[in-house]
């Protein structure tokens, strides 16, 4: 959202309203997010900081008061202190806010692990993210990249353009190339675009959201694509792509856990519903069955040798062929017969009941369905919530829900990192039925050659592996609930929950891993991640 370009302008905004104004205190009301409340004359601000990297964004926002509970206050030592000015380094994401007697803040806008720092005499002094990790350090200097003065024909139209101007947004080159058939410019033309299309940036921006959710400073005749919203700011453009990334993430998140479950109770039903469907087979083996019992009656009077496993008795239902009926060991012949009566008796039932249930999973097959559909087609976050609203008792009799309601009660610990949920054991009887309630796709963790924590990170019956930073995460918490606890690295083996099998006879918690992976990484408490 804050691509070089964006924070020119933002820069230039940013010093009119807030410069000369009071840092009175700043906050993290929410993971990743970082909040300055400003008080400038008679008007209040918050400057917000999003430091999530696939939603970086700086941007200032209407005053609201703050929470009152479960926040974390920043950079006291700043409270009172005027704003002096406010700059952006020369070709880079840095920005900077220089506060009366030689303290900054700066704000690192790139990479996957964005964050705030505050300078004095040339150091970090505190950080709004791993403060314990670069306290005393030089904080991040510029990086001006180098721009070309030529280019080659055989280079990608991308290469080419970010080769002339590294500083162009990126994720928007791909639809510019496109609209424009860069690829078929010759080296001329294609310097000569990009020099039209800086120019529009530096002089001539048109903010706007399009409705692709991107940021976009380009006028419609250089980048035409619908805008799902015009502003006379890039600061209300910025907060605007904001809001909607959040509203996106949110969405996406909620949204595939509900399809999630749906597409897990389809599969199920649609299993059930074709077992269901062949129940005629019980009826033929009920007949079957029962003509043994017949056939066997018919023999009684024969005694069954010790440790025979079938006999041989003429079918009278079938001109007298020689039949072979299996019999179960330790059981007279009228016992035998007895047996398959019972179980002919049991087929009977089961074809009964079958014909009964087909119905019913019939129309559960049909709703888990028909949910699915209209799952895909909602778009916004208000929508999802008033259709899961709409459909609470049928996606609770699904079984969404329910374990968020039994978590209190858990045998052991649950954890969220974005849409998958973590299982850490309590304890060894616990590691074994955290195990054991795993799914084989589930990925198992656990810290190598030390005594801890059986840890599943639940898969959905999804068959391929979560990101990486999640694994990542679970191995951390891994690592953390083991003796490795107090060690700076840990290493951490993982893998599918299938590869794990607990011997028979062995100790609480003792399984053996048949394949495994190994990450190395620091012990990571949850409740501080």
């Amino acid at each position: 959202m804050n691509n070089f370009y964006t924070l020119i302008y933002l820069n230039r905004e940013l010093n009119e309203k807030i410069r000369n104004g009071i840092f009175n205190f700043s906050i993290s009301p929410h993971k990743d997010v970082f909040e300055i409340y400003i008080q400038q004359r008679e008007r209040e601000y918050r400057l917000i900081f999003s430091t999530n990297p696939n939603e970086t964004a700086l941007f200032l926002d209407n005053y609201r008061p703050p929470k009152k509970s479960n926040v974390i206050d920043f950079f006291q030592g700043l409270e009172g202190h005027a704003i002096e000015k406010l700059d952006l380094a020369d070709k880079d994401r840095l920005f900077y806010i220089h506060f009366e007697g030689g303290k900054q803040l700066l704000f690192k806008l790139y990479g996957g692990n964005p964050n705030v720092y505050l300078i004095e005499d040339g150091r970090i002094q505190e950080a709004f993210k791993n403060p314990e990790k670069v306290k005393g350090e030089e904080p991040p200097e510029p990086f001006a990249p180098s721009f070309a003065d030529e280019i080659t024909e055989k280079a990608k139209p991308k290469n080419q353009i970010t080769k002339l101007n590294p500083l162009l947004p990126r994720n928007l080159l791909p639809y510019l190339i496109e609209q424009h058939r860069v690829e078929e410019m010759d080296v001329d033309e294609v310097k000569t675009f990009v020099e039209t299309i800086t120019k529009a940036l530096e002089s001539d921006p048109h903010p706007r959201v399009l409705e692709t959710g991107d940021l976009c400073l380009w006028s419609h005749e250089i980048l035409d694509i619908p805008d799902d919203a015009r502003f006379e700011t890039v600061n209300n453009a910025v907060r605007h792509a904001y809001r909607n990334a959040v509203h996106l993430r949110r969405l996406h998140n909620k949204k595939q856990n509900v399809q999630q479950l749906l597409e897990r109770v389809t599969s199920k039903k649609e299993a059930q519903l074709e077992q269901l469907m062949q129940a005629d087979k019980s009826l033929d083996r009920a007949d079957e069955y029962e003509k043994y019992g017949h056939l066997l009656m018919a023999n009684a009077h024969r005694s069954v040798d010790f440790g025979k496993e079938a006999v041989e008795v003429d079918d009278f239902y079938n001109e007298n062929e020689t039949v072979e009926i299996p019999l179960k060991e330790g059981l007279s012949i009228a016992e035998n017969a007895e047996y398959y009566y019972d179980k002919a008796k049991s087929s009977r039932k089961s074809y009964k009941e079958a014909k009964k249930r087909i119905p019913t999973v019939r129309e559960e097959v049909e709703l888990s369905n028909r949910l699915l559909d209209e799952l895909q087609e909602i778009k916004h976050l208000p929508e999802l919530e008033s259709w899961m609203k709409q459909y609470s008792s049928e996606l609770e009799k699904f079984g969404y829900g329910v374990d968020e309601d039994a978590q209190a009660s858990s045998p052991y610990r649950k954890f969220k990192e974005g849409k998958y949920e973590i299982w850490v054991g309590k304890s060894a009887k616990s590691n074994d039925q955290l195990t054991s309630l795993a799914h084989k796709e589930d990925i198992w963790l656990h810290a190598r050659g030390v005594g801890g924590s059986h840890v599943v990170i639940r898969m959905g019956n999804q068959k391929e592996y979560p990101p990486k930073q999640v694994i990542l995460k679970a191995a951390g918490y891994a690592a953390f609930y083991s003796k490795a606890k107090g060690m700076e690295m840990a290493p951490v083996m993982y893998t599918k929950r299938k590869y794990v099998r607990k011997p028979k006879g062995a100790a609480p918690g003792a399984v053996v891993v048949e394949r495994e992976n190994v990450e190395v990484v620091p012990p990571l408490n949850p409740k501080n991640s």
